[in-house]
């Protein structure tokens, strides 16, 4: 993992770009915040901005951990949902705008409109009730390492976790392909269409309503995004779990939602399953950090913790993140809008 830490001067920098941008916009929900910060994010310290590119075009590994990043102490209590009020000025804007500069050298973030109402920044929490659950708002189970969004044909290029508040030090799990031993004959399977891959539980109208950003005459397009994901329960695309270049291939895997077509692809699957969690790694994340996964070559999950439900708890900032936004141009409302349906 490549890392980097930013110093005192690096921090008052970024402040000055930060109040630049936040100086008429108040939400990094809409397009136009990522519009200002796509350009101010050219003048980012330039060694951070050596680092990320460096990151992004030689890839050498799978993640890339941004360290020193100032938190205010005026971010408040730890939310006890991932809901954000629209209208509402984020009390941890400030550090939502370093999040959204820094993410500027890797690509375009983006939301889906069936994954927390289609806001384009998450809130990672853990919420009451959802203790026992298999989705990022729960605690207590172990959340299974995967593939962000391994069903989905405009998954992230990049997947990011910024640290507000981790006062237990629940850790983070973390593996990459380059890392993992597998054999050719397995490699040879995996490289085949032969998992059926399933929709995620986070991806439902029950967990989401997507009003948050369309008009009311456009809400019909919410019952079109879940309808989809309802068809791909129905109907599961069939993939590779490993894709690109021969030698040196990149990943996509989910064991919990995907379902091998063959004895040979399940025995690959579990081999390989096997592989990721004698390599798997614990990065506990601290308030300040920002971790950048490349979604095609590292998996991610997290260890389970004790969840306090009072405003103190874990909490993570998430963005997706595209290297080619126009990818999904039929799926989003324009081309500047940043929901993909």
């Amino acid at each position: 993992m490549e890392k980097y830490h930013l110093d005192a001067q690096a921090n008052e920098d970024i402040d000055a770009l930060v109040r630049e941008l936040t100086r008429d916009l108040s939400s990094v929900h809409e397009a136009a915040f990522h519009r200002k910060a796509a350009v101010l994010a050219h003048e980012l310290p330039r060694e951070l901005r050596e680092a990320l590119v460096e990151f992004r075009l030689t890839e050498p590994s799978g993640g890339f951990l941004l360290s020193g990043i100032r938190i205010g102490e005026d971010i408040g209590p730890t939310p006890g949902d991932w809901h954000q009020p629209e209208g509402e000025v984020s009390p941890a804007l400030r550090e939502e705008s370093v999040f959204v500069l820094c993410a500027q050298l890797l690509g375009d973030p983006f939301g889906y409109a069936t994954l927390q109402n289609g806001l384009v920044m998450h809130n990672i929490v853990p919420i009451q009730g959802h203790e026992k659950e298999q989705i990022s708002s729960g605690s207590e189970e172990t959340l299974e390492w995967h593939t962000e969004e391994a069903f989905h044909p405009y998954r992230a290029d990049y997947t990011a976790l910024m640290c507000l508040r981790n006062p237990y030090s629940a850790p983070t799990t973390y593996a990459e392909i380059s890392d993992l031993d597998i054999t050719e004959a397995d490699r040879a399977t995996l490289r085949k269409p032969l998992f059926a891959t399933r929709p995620s539980g986070s991806h439902s109208a029950e967990r989401n309503a997507y009003t948050t950003h369309l008009p009311e005459s456009r809400h019909a397009l919410a019952k079109e995004s879940f309808d989809r994901i309802e068809e791909l329960h129905r109907t599961p695309p069939v993939v590779s779990i490993l894709f690109g270049d021969e030698a040196d291939p990149y990943l996509c895997v989910d064991p919990d939602c995907m379902e091998p077509l063959t004895e040979e692809a399940a025995g690959a699957l579990e081999r390989l399953c096997a592989e990721i969690n004698r390599k798997l790694q614990d990065v506990a994340l601290t308030p300040g950090d920002i971790l950048f996964l490349d979604n095609n070559s590292a998996i991610h999950g997290r260890r389970p913790f004790k969840a306090r439900f009072d405003g103190s708890d874990r909490w993570l900032k998430r963005m997706n993140i595209t290297r080619d936004l126009r990818r999904s141009r039929a799926r989003r409302l324009s081309s500047d809008d940043r929901v993909v349906r």
